[in-house]
């Protein structure tokens, strides 16, 4: 079998391994989240945990998860591009899992807390506190895209 193709110049690789990079650099861009993103994501899961602080926060707790899912939604259909949706390592995979278990540990050592001793400012707390890590865990995703982008720094 023979091969028909011509050889391309070095110039003509280069090029086209420009326009490649290129071209991942702008849907890394497009799929980069806005920072209200973070931070609109972040109030929902901290009010998710902070409602606790009510006698019986059943009827509510409904609101932040729709909300959630919602917005997450309209978000990712707005953008028209995703991030990778799972971890590309070992590690993040485990971070991911600790991320996790320290989100319920939180979330119903402070539900027993605030049961046992009537304390209704420990889920305030921790909603402020989960609140913030996922706000960040949010800023270092974003900070991660914008580094694959070429707009961030590599520090």
């Amino acid at each position: 079998m023979m091969n028909d193709v011509d050889n391309l110049s070095p110039e003509e690789a280069k090029e086209a391994l420009a326009s490649v990079v290129n071209m991942e650099s702008a849907g890394w861009r497009r799929a980069v989240p806005d920072r209200w993103f973070g931070a609109v994501v972040a109030v929902l899961i901290a009010s998710l945990f902070a409602l606790y602080a009510l006698e019986d926060p059943y009827p509510y707790i409904v609101f932040p998860i729709l909300g959630l899912a919602t917005f997450i939604a309209i978000a990712r259909e707005k953008s028209g591009a995703y991030g990778q949706d799972f971890p590309s390592s070992k590690t993040n995979v485990w971070a991911i899992i600790f991320f996790a278990a320290v989100m319920l540990v939180v979330f119903f050592g402070s539900i027993y807390i605030r049961r046992a001793f009537d304390a209704a400012w420990v889920s305030l707390v921790a909603g402020l506190l989960v609140g913030l890590m996922v706000f960040l865990a949010s800023e270092g995703e974003r900070r991660a895209y914008l580094i694959k982008t070429g707009q961030g720094e590599s520090n």
